[in-house]
């Protein structure tokens, strides 16, 4: 949504990334080339250039005092606007941990990731163009790779956090992990506890009545028992053979928000108060996700053979009550109570074979792969006066989605001399059946794509590499969006879904040049059937109505740099800037289209200081940009943001502080705005992001263990 411009600060800033990541394997032949490194005696994060991927190492740097949610603001590629995720202006992204596709609403996630410590996080992998061997869904793949088992041993760490940003949150953790020859095994639990806060300042306003409405909404959200939990182990019955056994998952057994929202009605003419209601909204959600895989690997001599099943479940429920008292001019004063009732259920499963051959210089790869989703959600709506409320059948509904995809793909690498070609094609066929009862809508879908990838890399010198890359991906709706009843914010705002919501073709385009530490990359995509949020007033009824559709089409062209410099022994110093021209098309409520354009630009400058001669006290710091940005037929203002990352080893580094201050100067907000034919609205959103977090670890064990590596999840799962 947002981005950010680019000042220069005359403190040392840590460098940020940006991008999303999805990943089954890695391809031992993928060339790396190290971005920024430098001469400095400890372990700093570092990009490395692949063919397909830019990898973003923060091993053992203060980025790993920060939680997986802000460790991915501070990845170059990644643009994370109103807690939204972006790549080369693309929204569609799918979200991996070690391979392994979150099954979660975007809520969730954040909510995961914020939960989860950097220290366990190794790197961060933005894929901008998956080989075949990957779905072929999301317009781009954000992998975050945890630590992986190597040493035999026992190591554990107890953790505890304080954040205190409007509200108090905490949690406390606890991790283990235990090797032997045979088995990797590690596990871990957390409990997390805080309340919740987003400020929106609405206004909308109705030329044709001469009436503008601002609506001044708090929401605070209290879930003070979370729980999320982590196992993973692998089996080696030889040298040649392995199994994986592993499941996560999360449970908020209860979250209540309890809102007062005032609406005041003025005329645009006079700008004098006319009229205006209270609206209280009282909404409880239960909600938890549960996966597991399995996975057996075998090898012989120059091939590899690997079979993967994954297992999701997701469920939320959320039960609302909103109430509100009508003052309105020339009319006697009213009240109006409503209720509603869901409840979504969504199973998944996978399963993939992959064949790998490598000799030499040649690497060939091939696999089929199955899955089949099953979604459904029942809403329940409840209208009436202040005693009773009775079952509304015209506004409640239950919507039922099946989806089945047969996958197949082959792909090739291959080096000579200075250069290095890897090629794939992949096919999906993809068979969908939805129905709704309310309003009625059936439909099947069946379709086959192909889907082409391709790169080159020439080596031009040690220090020098010239790379291309082509891609064409798919992004599927989320579930969600496809269900065409009407969830209500109150009397006159509701979403809707589009069950004709079309899937998103994306064609993707760079050419990048390393020299040294310097990376370049020039881009283009472009995307057909454009999937996101569009607000739409009703001058005759006074709703506004949120609705997740196509749009005509997008377009971004981009280029960006990255810079490592090494100021002195102990101070690193990054930067990351980058450049967009985006276009939406789309059509609005006066059926013309209309371009909405813009120039993006983001920047990051930060730096990582090592503060004393034994290496126990580290500081990062570092300000990032966003311009003005688009979407659809939405303006976003500019943001940025400013935070300090201090860290303190004690006890033989058994025992780690960490302060982290984050939007020092509350500068983190945007204003949201579209005007056009006769829609004119806007809202300010601040998503409490000033804050000051303490970290306490305390580790214990040999801790040169590293944790079992999670297998890899399906791509079904990026859009549960």
């Amino acid at each position: 949504m947002k981005k950010y411009i680019f000042l220069l600060v005359v403190v040392p800033f840590f460098a940020s990334a940006q991008n999303p990541t999805d990943t089954l394997s890695k391809s031992k032949k993928d060339s790396a080339i190290v971005l920024n490194a430098v001469n400095v005696n400890y372990k700093k994060p570092m990009l490395k250039r692949k063919a397909d991927r830019l990898e973003f190492n923060i091993d053992q740097t203060p980025l790993q005092n920060l939680n997986g949610w802000d460790i991915l603001k501070n990845t170059p590629s990644v643009v994370v606007k109103n807690d939204e995720l972006s790549v080369r202006g693309n929204t569609q992204i799918l979200v991996t941990i070690n391979d392994k596709k979150v099954m979660m609403s975007q809520e969730q996630l954040k909510q995961l990731l914020e939960n989860t410590e950097g220290s366990s996080i190794q790197s961060v992998e933005v894929i901008t163009n998956p080989p075949a061997k990957y779905e072929a869904q999301g317009g781009a793949v954000i992998n975050i790779k945890m630590k992986q088992n190597k040493l035999a041993g026992y190591k554990g760490r107890l953790s505890g956090r304080y954040h205190q940003s409007i509200y108090a949150k905490g949690r406390l953790g606890l991790m283990q992990s235990f090797n032997t020859d045979k088995w990797q095994i590690s596990g871990d639990y957390n409990f997390v506890s805080g309340k919740y806060v987003r400020k929106n300042f609405d206004v909308v306003t109705f030329d044709d009545s001469q009436t503008r409405w601002e609506s001044d909404m708090v929401r605070k959200t209290e879930a003070l028992v979370q729980h999320a939990y982590n196992f993973a182990s692998q089996y080696n019955i030889d040298s040649l053979q392995n199994i994986q056994f592993g499941f996560d998952g999360s449970f908020n057994p209860s979250s209540v928000g309890n809102y007062l929202v005032p609406t005041n009605i003025y005329n645009t003419v006079s700008n004098q108060l006319q009229s205006n209601y209270l609206t209280s909204n009282y909404r409880k959600q239960r909600y938890g996700g549960f996966n597991a895989y399995f996975a057996y690997d075998k090898k012989f001599g120059a091939s590899n053979l690997t079979w993967s099943n994954n297992f999701s479940s997701n469920h939320h429920r959320e039960n609302q009550e909103v109430g509100t008292y009508f003052r309105f001019i020339n009319e006697p004063e009213r009240y109006n109570r409503f209720a509603s009732n869901s409840l979504q259920q969504i199973k998944l499963y996978a399963s993939q074979l992959d064949y790998r051959f490598s000799k030499d210089k040649l690497t060939f790869e091939s696999g089929a792969k199955y899955s089949f989703v099953s979604n459904q959600n029942d809403l329940s709506f409840f209208d009436g006066n202040q005693q009773n409320l009775v079952l509304d059948p015209n506004r409640s509904n239950l919507f039922k989605y099946r989806e089945q995809i047969f996958a197949a793909y082959l792909s090739a690498n291959y080096q000579w001399d200075k250069w290095e070609a890897k090629m794939g094609l992949r096919s999906e066929t993809t068979l969908i059946r939805t129905i709704s009862n309310q309003p009625f809508v059936q439909n099947k879908t069946n379709r086959t794509n192909l889907f082409p990838t391709v790169y080159l890399m020439y080596n031009v010198t040690k220090d020098q590499q010239l790379g291309f890359s082509y891609g064409k991906r798919i992004a599927r709706p989320n579930y969600d969006f496809l269900n065409p009843s009407k969830s209500y914010y109150n009397f006159y705002s509701y979403f809707q879904g589009d069950a004709n919501l079309k899937a998103t073709i994306i064609h993707n385009l760079s050419l990048t040049y390393t020299l040294k530490d310097w990376n370049f990359e020039v881009y283009h995509s472009h995307r057909v059937n454009p999937s996101m949020e569009i607000s739409v007033q009703n001058p005759a009824t006074f709703e506004t109505v949120y609705n997740y559709t196509n749009i005509e089409k997008s377009n971004n062209w981009g280029a960006n740099f990255s810079k490592g410099v090494s100021v002195s022994k102990n101070w690193k110093l990054n930067l990351y800037a980058m450049g967009e021209y985006n276009d939406d098309y789309f059509i609005g409520v006066d059926q013309n289209l209309y371009k909405n354009k813009n120039f993006f630009y983001y920047g990051n400058i930060s730096s990582q200081i090592i503060l004393d001669k034994a290496k126990t006290w580290d500081l990062n710091l570092s300000y990032v940009y966003n311009s003005k940005s688009i979407q659809g037929s939405f303006n976003i203002t500019s943001s940025q943001n400013t935070n300090i990352v201090l860290n303190k080893k004690l006890l033989a580094k058994q025992f780690e502080i960490g302060l982290v201050v984050n939007d020092i100067f509350k500068t983190d907000n945007s204003i949201v705005s579209a005007r056009y034919a006769n829609q004119n609205q806007y809202f300010t959103d601040y998503r409490d992001t000033q804050y000051f977090m303490i970290n306490l670890k305390y580790n214990f064990g040999n801790q040169k263990v590293k944790d079992a590596k999670a297998r890899a999840k399906t791509a079904e799962q990026g859009r549960m």
